[in-house]
């Protein structure tokens, strides 16, 4: 029983570390267009249309679908019971409100989004994501279609090949990845926030 745990908790520390390592999907590869659900239950799908990076968002109140081309997409894969993600959180939410769109605005600026790796989904992440200020999307339910995109949680870790956490992928609006992270520490975040420069300019406020 103790190498049971023992090795359940070196099996945690692999997946969830704050080393930073490269991710294995790297500059130049193409991203894989997904759909999910976000914790507040609308259907968020980041697809490429004509060439263009297109991000949809059907409310779950219903009513008409939303659609942007951002500059750049920021995914960070997390989880809730990992601490190096909860750390990064902060940070997260401060380049979302420097680099996102007026709310006024279909086009341009970044949009970042939480991808939850937890085998429960919103069931975890909503109660989770309640007790925080945090106001960027976080996805975890899978929607239902066909399979020409990705649409569980569980496909998009293995799609983009997330084996230790947090990964961000950070996508250009030809559904090009410009930035691939793994891990956490205060000082990636200078790396994060330069290579989001070099697509999306600062919106003035």
């Amino acid at each position: 029983m103790k190498h049971t745990k023992k090795m359940a908790l070196v099996a945690l520390f692999l997946l969830c570390s704050s080393v930073a390592s490269p991710a294995i999907l790297k500059k130049g590869d193409k991203f894989l267009p997904f759909s999910l659900v976000s914790s507040h239950d609308d259907i968020y799908t980041v697809t490429l249309e004509e060439g263009k990076l297109t991000v949809k968002i059907a409310p779950a109140a219903g009513g008409e679908e939303k659609v942007l081309h951002p500059d750049s997409v920021l995914l960070d894969f997390w989880a809730t019971w990992c601490v190096p993600c909860r750390k990064a959180m902060p940070h997260m939410q401060k380049l979302y409100d420097k680099y996102k769109a007026a709310e006024t605005e279909n086009s341009g600026g970044l949009i970042l989004l939480g991808i939850s790796i937890d085998d429960k989904g919103n069931k975890v992440v909503k109660p989770f994501f309640n007790k925080l200020d945090y106001t960027y999307p976080m996805l975890a339910d899978p929607t239902e279609g066909d399979d020409t995109l990705v649409r569980t949680a569980k496909k998009m870790k293995a799609q983009y090949k997330v084996q230790a956490i947090p990964v961000v992928y950070l996508i250009n609006s030809k559904g090009v990845i410009q930035h691939a992270h793994t891990g956490f520490k205060e000082k990636d975040i200078e790396d994060i926030e330069k290579a989001i420069h070099d697509l999306t300019l600062e919106i003035p406020r």
